[in-house]
């Protein structure tokens, strides 16, 4: 598998604009947390979020992805799964980011984390690119902006969201693991 890709138009803009006016309305957004001690620290994240499962309201997300991503990545052996990943719902307002990090680590929870996905909700803001570099040496890529785009990533990569300059930013994030197939035939050809 390549180390990241992106899907343009995964949503249409109109999904997009129903994805946030329902979780702008019914979601109960708090300050975003990090690690796996879940504790609030400015220095490294600033915005805010909500864990929810939005298979019951918008399941067209969740089709689409198992749709669409066994086209871009295979891994033999593996099928992608989603199981008990829910999506955090994320607001950057003016001023607010999240710095370096990565998705995956050796243990707990997100250790089984295979690939990181954000759905980009809007582009009616400035700054806030999301950014990743495989190490501090090497160059660092940046996603092409664009409402309704995924971004998927492996989830062991360094990355970010620079500073939103201007306006209010929206994404959706969720991770997928992978998950043996049973009775996979293991051939030398």
């Amino acid at each position: 598998m390549v180390e990241n890709f992106t899907i343009k138009n995964l949503l249409t803009e109109s999904e997009c604009d129903e994805i946030i006016g329902y979780s702008t309305k019914n979601l109960n957004l708090t300050k975003a947390l990090v690690g796996t001690e879940a504790i609030y620290n400015e220095k490294m994240r600033k915005s805010s979020v909500s864990i929810t499962n939005y298979d019951s309201v918008f399941p067209f997300i969740k089709q689409r992805l198992l749709k669409q991503l066994p086209g871009y990545m295979n891994v033999k052996g593996h099928e992608i799964n989603f199981d008990n990943q829910p999506y955090q719902f994320t607001k950057y307002e003016k001023g607010e980011y999240y710095n370096w990090h990565v998705d995956s680590i050796d243990d707990g929870y997100m250790a089984k984390r295979y690939c990181s996905i954000v759905i980009q909700l809007n582009n009616s803001y400035t700054g806030g690119e999301l950014q990743m570099q495989k190490n501090e040496d090497d160059d660092i890529i940046t996603f092409e902006c664009g409402k309704g785009n995924l971004f998927v990533f492996l989830s062991n990569i360094r990355h970010r969201v620079n500073t939103v300059t201007g306006g209010t930013r929206y994404s959706l994030v969720s991770w997928f693991t992978l998950k043996p197939i049973e009775n996979f035939k293991k051939t030398l050809i």
